[in-house]
């Protein structure tokens, strides 16, 4: 009786011990990757890898070629904000150079003064302080003649601010103002004018930018010169 217990209980652990190790090789080869899995994976990988560097070439392409659209952007608010808070216009001035931001000067502002405008930001003349000669010079005292508060000073603006940005050998571009039937292509000594009120309003203004690698349409709205409308075409 005896022996017959001892050999069921053999028996028994035998059993688990075979069950142990069949579980450990089924963990084992279900951890493990076959040689056609890593292969597919790889091609995987390598399909989105060559999917997406085009991709961001483009990407990279596209930020390149708007750069002047960018750059008119934040000329625009950047008078547009003075305009508003020194309550007086500003402009930009587009030529065929490319375009300028300063404060609004002339109506009928031309090449030549505008460039002399810019030597002149470039080289701003010294300014000389002048001192009159008051009563406290010979030994007087301040006397109070009104019981008024005294005017505080009139503000200082900067009257010689200006940025521009200078046009690429492969850009050419057009205005097109509300009351223009047709764009303007800037050549020669033509200058445009693009006023911002104090209010912030400005024209309407469509901007067509054609580059080697990319033709821009952008429409600017008048409350607030921000992009309404874009179109791109990338070549």
């Amino acid at each position: 009786m005896t022996s017959e217990c001892r050999s069921t209980k053999t028996s028994h652990d035998a059993s688990d011990t075979l069950t142990l190790r069949h579980s450990s090789f089924c963990i084992r080869h279900c951890h493990a990757f076959t040689l056609v899995e890593i292969v597919i994976a790889l091609t995987i990988v390598a399909v989105l890898a060559a999917a997406t560097v085009p991709m961001l070439k483009g990407f990279r392409e596209e930020r390149l070629a708007r750069e002047p659209v960018t750059a008119l952007v934040k000329l625009a608010r950047e008078a547009r904000m003075r305009a508003m808070t020194e309550k007086r216009p500003y402009q930009v001035a587009f030529h065929s150079g490319g375009f300028t931001a300063s404060r609004y000067f002339n109506p009928y502002l031309q090449l030549a003064e505008l460039q002399e405008f810019l030597e002149t930001v470039e080289n701003p003349p010294v300014e000389q302080e002048t001192f009159e000669k008051n009563d406290l010079d010979s030994g007087g005292s301040v006397t109070k003649t009104t019981e008024l508060p005294l005017a505080p000073p009139a503000p200082k603006y900067d009257e010689h601010w200006t940025e521009k940005y200078e046009m690429p050998e492969d850009m050419q571009y057009s205005l097109q103002f509300w009351y223009d039937t047709e764009p303007l292509f800037l050549e020669g000594d033509i200058v445009k004018l693009w006023v911002f009120q104090p209010s912030g309003i400005c024209q309407p203004l469509k901007v067509h930018i054609d580059r080697e690698s990319a033709t821009f349409d952008v429409e600017f709205g008048a409350l607030t010169a921000d992009i309404v409308k874009e179109s791109v075409d990338l070549r």
